[in-house]
């Protein structure tokens, strides 16, 4: 057996993860870490509009839904004791394909065994111009590189998936990342007093916008190819053509490449 498949075998489900981490997220730790994660989501979530959000993630202790604008909000969960949530199957979602307004995905493809299904999901409900909030564990962070120094927490046995890759699974999907934001710069430390002792990590974390936050906010809109109308001049001999103007990365990829001698 190979390194990479005793590894994927070691990996625990999606439903075991979230009753691993729901004690971690009760932690000086984890609660900090919540805490800041709603801060920078806020104002993301707040402009963003429709009739159905979908909110789904591997705790129930933030609600991102709470500054929403939308009125339909729904929570879906991998486990069965999330209060409020429906127990689903995030590699087949039980809703229509270009449903959903808005999706937030709060560290699921961290964990999922399969996080490009997961995300391929989330956008075949996503409606064309529909949005997905994606929050993901920076694993070139102190947070993130903390695993090499101590025993692996519950936070620390995920996928450690880049910003950059997500974005790369994004564009085959149609999906245009517009925004990424970062945050906690500070120390993983449990207690909340030394903690606070490290906020000015935070501030010039921030401030200088650094690549290595512990955790990484995606806002994504779903594009879609269109047709373009090309007004036809019936006096010249020449026929007009028409042609898709590829509006999505995914497209315009192809189309360079077609155009390749």
């Amino acid at each position: 057996m190979t390194r990479k498949s005793e590894q994927k075998r070691e990996q625990p489900s999606l439903e075991q993860s979230c009753k691993d981490l729901a004690p971690w997220f009760s932690t000086g730790l984890g609660e900090e870490i919540l805490s800041q994660e709603m801060a920078l989501a806020q104002p993301l979530i707040e402009r963003l509009f429709g009739y159905h959000l979908l909110q789904a993630g591997m705790t129930d202790k933030v609600d991102f839904a709470a500054c929403s604008r939308i009125n339909h909000c729904f929570r879906l969960s991998p486990c069965a004791f999330q209060e409020g949530a429906a127990q689903v199957d995030f590699g087949q979602l039980p809703l229509p394909s270009e449903s959903i307004d808005v999706a937030v995905l709060h560290h699921l493809l961290d964990f999922a065994g399969q996080p490009h299904q997961v995300l391929r999901e989330a956008s075949r409900v996503l409606i064309p111009g529909g949005h997905l909030v994606l929050i993901g564990f920076n694993p070139f962070s102190m947070l993130g590189l903390s695993r090499l120094l101590f025993d692996r927490a519950p936070h620390q046995r995920g996928n450690q998936l880049r910003a950059a890759r997500v974005e790369d699974w994004m564009n085959l999907l149609d999906l245009q990342a517009n925004t990424v934001e970062r945050g906690f710069f500070r120390l993983p430390l449990q207690h909340r007093e030394l903690l606070a002792k490290t906020l000015w990590m935070e501030r010039r974390g921030a401030r200088w916008r650094l690549p290595w936050g512990g955790f990484y906010i995606i806002v994504a809109r779903k594009e879609v190819a269109r047709m373009r109308t090309i007004k036809i001049d019936w006096r010249s001999n020449r026929k007009p053509a028409l042609g898709a103007v590829p509006s999505s990365p995914r497209v315009a990829a192809r189309r360079r490449h077609d155009d390749k001698p």
